[in-house]
């Protein structure tokens, strides 16, 4: 995969990593001004009616303004690193991301993206699952992928880590979201999982390679991991499983189908029932899940 840095890339670059505005801000950036380039070419005043801009932004925004020779070489040089930066006014941004009423305005990849019409499904759940739920979440990898399955995760201990060891097997593709840049990669022991699937997929972020990891990060990941996909599989839940929860949430909001493996009558189980997971058995039903895909 490659790239060129142009002004529009250079402008979503400022506006997410210098002016700190979020995505659904870029976003209506975008949509008022029709494009990233006609984001820096407007009048400041223009550009805070849209966005509600305090005097911090403001200043933010004239500064990056006048670096943006050094935005662009930044991202020349992360380009060199191997990490494409890809923009959502782009042919080749995931389409399916647009889904979310808060996509990325900008994603960073470091590996291949799968075919937008390839099949996904997302297999999470809880980090501090025993060694049954991961030997559940490798299962549910390795099968996915044989059955020409893209198996999307988010690299964090437990369940992720599994999910994508499967996939690996399998000798499948499999993507992961992470809650931080490349060169931060967590937890530290998955450096060597992340290379491999780079190898054989995609790491995806939406914060460039220097971001350090945070808890609200970790969270806010949760969304691409359903948004790519078509179903989600929780393999286990527990009583702080709070990333698994919230993609339920988000894949209720998108109708995307979830379902909890292995549930039981604990209140999070419960919860992820109420909330519109379908429980399912410890053995992999692949067929009811890619059945009406």
């Amino acid at each position: 995969m490659t790239t060129a840095v142009t002004n529009d890339l250079v402008v979503l670059y400022a506006l997410t990593s210098r002016v700190h505005l979020g995505p659904k801000a870029v976003l209506a950036l975008l949509t008022y001004f029709g494009s990233p380039a006609a984001v820096w070419e407007a009048d400041l005043n223009d550009v805070e009616a849209v966005v509600g801009l305090d005097e911090e932004g403001r200043a933010l925004l004239t500064e990056a303004y006048e670096q943006a020779d050094t935005l662009g070489e930044e991202l020349e040089y992360i380009i060199a690193a191997g990490t494409t930066p890809i923009g959502m006014h782009e042919e080749r941004y995931p389409q399916r991301l647009y889904r979310l009423g808060d996509p990325p305005s900008l994603i960073f990849v470091r590996g291949e993206l799968p075919d937008e019409s390839a099949t996904a499904v997302a297999v999470v759940g809880s980090h501090q699952a025993d060694a049954e739920g991961i030997a559940d979440a490798v299962t549910w990898g390795k099968g996915l992928v044989e059955r020409d399955v893209v198996v999307v995760s988010g690299l964090a201990r437990g369940i992720d880590g599994g999910a994508h060891t499967g996939a690996l097997a399998g000798e499948g593709q499999t993507v992961a979201v992470l809650g931080s840049g490349f060169d931060n990669i967590y937890p530290p022991e998955h450096r060597g999982l992340a290379e491999e699937i780079a190898a054989h997929g995609a790491l995806v972020s939406e914060h460039p390679p220097s971001a350090p990891l945070t808890k609200a990060r970790l969270v806010q990941r949760n969304r691409l991991i359903v948004a790519l996909s078509d179903a989600v599989v929780v393999v286990r839940v527990i009583e702080t499983t709070r990333g698994s929860m919230e993609a339920i949430r988000r894949a209720r909001d998108l109708a995307c189908p979830v379902y909890l493996v292995a549930s039981d009558a604990s209140k999070t189980s419960r919860q992820a029932v109420a909330d519109g997971a379908i429980p399912i058995g410890r053995i992999p039903d692949f067929d009811l899940v890619l059945n009406y895909l």
